[in-house]
């Protein structure tokens, strides 16, 4: 029998949210049944990784993440690379390679299009026009699709409100991950200390300097507590300088992006991420796997995996909450220990990696 040909599309070849959980995707697929392609820019660590997989890597030079000329290349190539390979399905992510290979797909006759919504380009603290433009744009790209897939339930229902996405086009596949195995792993915990620990892209949309001010605040008064922030970025340098000036870089560690995370989470005592947007955050995913108390900002895709059972979560402007609540932490020992076991027992039930391929196997073979 022949293969179903399978193609998924990815902007940037690096290994953060997106990426991880596509490659958990295809990990889980019978490779019997799909010959595996992605396709993305040349270059990063993703790439070593779907050869490791056996899957096939196809390079896009013409990819780029901001608006640009480049853009019309990038979709002739995309026609180009649909026609030649004829792939059954191509499966887009992020919303630059989301539009244009939707697009594309339907020039090139793809007989199935699917693309992952992992959090939308609009959001509250853009201005109302460009909220407007990528709101026009999505709405045009879903025309060119058969599906398209949500990692939480609120941007499903809001597009469908705002008549962004049809109804019969829009449904929900929560992310869904592997429960490690804790006996295997090693944990690089070094200090006696309450840890806090997070894992995050140091950027705008995981408001990593307020997060970082927070932290300064709390050690400068409880001398019991010590964070650690993993992790790369934008704003690596300035959250660096920030803690150098606090003379607090042996209580706040920024390592750098790390390959063992399971290591280190096992090493906090809770998981915080203070985003301002999100679709499904993998990296509270990863720290409710281990059975970690969750304390994150109330949005959309937060508020879906925490809640009074496992954890905290806290209006996205109210640093002062935020603060309050890290300094009560190390007195709530017990109450971590339910919170934590809560987390375990919410993945296993809701967001479990056997739910989350079983839903892609499912539109795919529709």
């Amino acid at each position: 029998m022949r293969k179903i040909k399978l193609l998924h599309i990815q902007l940037l070849p690096l290994l953060s949210g997106a990426q991880n959980m596509m490659l958990n995707l295809l990990k889980g697929l019978d490779n019997n049944k799909y010959e595996i392609y992605v396709l993305s820019k040349p270059g990063g660590s993703l790439i070593e990784e779907i050869k490791n997989n056996n899957f096939h890597h196809i390079p896009l030079n013409s990819l780029r993440r901001n608006l640009s000329f480049w853009d019309i290349i990038a979709f002739i190539g995309l026609i180009r690379i649909f026609r030649k390979y004829g792939f059954d399905i191509v499966h887009t992510h992020s919303s630059k390679t989301g539009f244009l290979g939707r697009i594309a797909g339907r020039f090139a006759r793809v007989p199935k299009i699917i693309h992952t919504v992992h959090g939308f380009p609009f959001h509250q603290f853009q201005p109302r026009y460009v909220q407007k433009f990528y709101q026009m744009m999505e709405h045009l790209a879903s025309r060119f699709c058969d599906k398209v897939v949500f990692v939480n339930n609120s941007e499903r229902e809001l597009t469908i409100a705002k008549k962004i996405v049809s109804p019969n086009k829009a449904l929900t596949i929560y992310n869904g991950i592997e429960i490690p195995d804790i006996k295997k792993l090693k944990s690089t915990k070094k200090t006696d200390n309450f840890v806090i620990g997070s894992v995050l892209r140091f950027w705008k949309q995981k408001n990593v300097i307020n997060t970082v001010k927070v932290a300064i605040k709390v050690c400068q008064v409880n001398s019991k507590i010590n964070f650690v922030f993993i992790g790369d970025g934008e704003h690596f340098d300035i959250c660096k300088q920030m803690i150098k000036e606090a003379e607090l870089d042996k209580r706040i560690l920024l390592p750098g992006w790390q390959n063992n995370i399971l290591d280190w989470l096992i090493g906090f005592d809770v998981f915080l991420l203070f985003s301002k947007w999100e679709g499904l955050p993998i990296s509270i995913l990863e720290a409710m796997s281990v059975g970690l108390p969750i304390v994150a900002s109330d949005i959309k895709g937060n508020n879906e995996l925490v809640n009074s059972r496992n954890g905290y979560l806290i209006p996205v402007n109210d640093i002062d909450k935020l603060t309050k609540v890290l300094f009560s932490l190390p007195d709530k020992k017990n109450v971590l220990i339910k919170l934590g076991d809560e987390s375990l027992k919410i993945i296993k039930e809701k967001f479990n990696i056997h739910n989350f391929i079983s839903g892609y196997e499912e539109i795919y073979e529709l």
